[in-house]
């Protein structure tokens, strides 16, 4: 972790966030107390937050799913 002092920070905000989004972790320092921690986010869960295959992988099929429940004959009842 590299320290670095706020006014570094606030001066080189832009430049900084670039080098956390590629990984690196600073440590932001008031003259010598250490304040805040500036690091790559880390994602939650590796599944999809998408409505569309958000739930790929958690069912599993079993039987015939494509043929009818019931016999053709009874399909339409008079």
């Amino acid at each position: 972790m590299t320290k670095i002092q706020i006014g570094e920070l606030r001066d080189r905000v832009s430049y900084y966030v670039r080098r956390a989004e590629h990984g690196e972790t600073f440590v932001v320092v008031n003259r010598t107390r250490e304040v805040a921690v500036l690091a790559p986010r880390r994602r939650r869960s590796t599944r999809s937050t998408r409505l569309l295959g958000c739930l790929k992988g958690t069912a599993t099929v079993r039987g015939d799913i494509v043929s009818p429940i019931i016999p053709e004959d009874e399909w339409f009842r008079s």
